[in-house]
């Protein structure tokens, strides 16, 4: 459960960050798919371009608002947030400018993109809870924050009897980043698993998937070959290391040994074994991708193969 939500939370969210409108009708299918299967959550955001106007000329068309639990973000900024003096009308515009696009009134959760650091924390809580009052947003998240400021933030909205954030969205994978892939992005490390599970507060993962890492299209080779392609050199600086690519070996093993499976599916199974509540994001390009991400929901391990896979063991010892 998400505070200030009293639907269902499934447990994947549809990623929507290459929504495009020239592309709405095959974009369209998935969002049908995505709900036929038990999909509620969808995420979006207004650094994403045309996203929220292909859902929300879907959600009009198809009749299902009702369905959805509608997720976007704003206050993203150029770099690394908004400054102070138009932080406030910044996220009202931006809001707005997301209400519209999406064709609704209100949506179930409003997450800033990025912190702004220069802004008090006292600042962006009362701004945001200025638009719970509105009833534009029914539940505040926290994206690419530190948990420190997240708590910062959650305490002064505690001590001021205003609502706090109800999640934080920040990434993680079986597959751990060497470096942040962009300036600004926040991995969760062991002391951020720890505050999940001490807090309840759910995480909503990014990246969940490690960018398509454990497809297999991207090998040791590569960190010696005169990679052409930007974002396959950043894939393979980000998590080329010779961890990540035994993790990616023992995905594939295991999935095998369970009857078929993908690496990429283990390794999104994984996360849903990790004793504190989150809702992966996966970005299905097409059906098939995102029934290969339901497949991966119901998939089975052992608290001994979760280890494995994470490298314990690494001495040899089998599940």
């Amino acid at each position: 459960m998400i505070e200030g939500i009293d639907r269902r939370i499934s447990k994947l969210a549809l990623g929507t960050a290459f929504y495009k409108l020239d592309n709405k009708a095959a974009l369209s299918d998935i969002l049908d798919d995505f709900i036929e299967q038990g999909g509620t959550v969808i995420d979006t955001g207004r650094h994403y371009g045309e996203s929220e106007d292909v859902i929300g000329l879907w959600m009009e068309s198809r009749g299902v608002r009702d369905r959805v639990i509608l997720s976007t973000k704003g206050g993203h900024g150029k770099n690394h947030g908004v400054d102070a003096h138009v932080f406030a009308g910044t996220i009202e515009r931006e809001l707005t400018t997301s209400l519209e696009r999406l064709r609704t009134d209100q949506v179930d959760l409003y997450m800033l993109h990025r912190d702004s650091p220069t802004v008090s924390v006292a600042e962006i809580m009362d701004c945001l809870n200025g638009e719970l009052n509105r009833g534009r947003v029914h539940s505040l998240g926290a994206s690419n924050w530190t948990y420190d400021r997240i708590a910062e933030a959650n305490d002064y909205a505690y001590n001021h009897n205003l609502k706090g954030f109800s999640v934080a969205s920040n990434n993680i994978s079986l597959a751990v980043p060497a470096e942040p892939f962009y300036p600004g992005l926040i991995s969760v490390d062991k002391t951020g698993e720890e505050w999940h599970q001490q807090s309840g507060i759910p995480l909503i993962v990014w990246s969940s998937q490690a960018r398509g890492f454990f497809t297999g299209s991207f090998t040791p080779q590569m960190r010696t070959s005169n990679v052409q392609d930007g974002f396959t050199a950043r894939m393979v600086e980000v998590y080329g290391t010779d961890d990540n690519f035994e993790r990616l070996r023992r995905a594939a093993e295991l999935g095998e040994r369970k009857g078929g499976y993908s690496a990429t599916q283990i390794a999104l199974a994984y996360l849903l074994y990790k004793p504190f509540p989150l809702v992966p994001i996966v970005g299905a390009h097409n059906k098939d991708e995102l029934k290969s991400c339901f497949q991966a929901v119901s998939i089975q391990m052992t608290q001994q193969e979760i280890e494995w896979l994470n490298l314990a063991g690494k001495d040899g010892t089998t599940c």
